[in-house]
């Protein structure tokens, strides 16, 4: 039997959590002699989609990738607090990029929790999840953009945007 969670969003929220560390390494926390940034002003719920429902948040997604070669730019996973696996995550390519190309491929690898993520310790294993990797055309260099929905197995979901340099 699986472990029952504190909430509905827990899985979802943890794996937005890792989000912007998804392909990069961890960010350290910053030391007690760094400024702490004023809180964020809370943001208008988003307009209702057509049919009633709350339109899907954004998440913009950096990264970067070297010209004539494929690159792994982000693993997506929702894991349970044992480090299970909540069921599979699905993505679905909304808008394609203009300059590459970008496929999906179920695969184990290690999730990237931020440290203080009640899943970091997930971090030291591999688990089962959803790999995205992007190509550039061929020698080309320069800026590209494209924006996937990501469906996690709770229901939970999000809309990336994803900007892409090539170098």
């Amino acid at each position: 039997m699986r472990p029952r969670r504190s909430g509905p969003w827990i899985g979802a929220l943890a794996c937005l959590a890792a989000l912007p560390c998804a392909g990069a390494p961890a960010q350290p926390a910053p030391g007690p002699a760094a400024p702490v940034p004023a809180p964020a002003p809370p943001e208008a719920s988003p307009a209702p989609a057509p049919g009633g429902f709350p339109a899907v948040p954004v998440t913009p997604y950096f990264r970067v990738v070297p010209m004539n070669e494929a690159r792994a730019i982000g693993f997506f996973t929702s894991l349970f607090p044992d480090c299970s696996v909540q069921g599979p995550v699905v993505a679905r390519l909304v808008e394609g990029p203009k300059h590459g190309s970008v496929r999906f491929s179920v695969e184990a690898s290690f999730p990237r929790y931020t440290p203080g993520s009640a899943l970091a310790a997930c971090n030291a294993r591999k688990v089962e999840g959803l790999k995205m990797t992007f190509e550039a055309a061929e020698n080309y260099e320069g800026l590209d953009a494209y924006r996937v929905l990501i469906i996690y197995p709770d229901g939970g979901a999000t809309h990336l945007d994803v900007r892409v340099s090539i170098r």
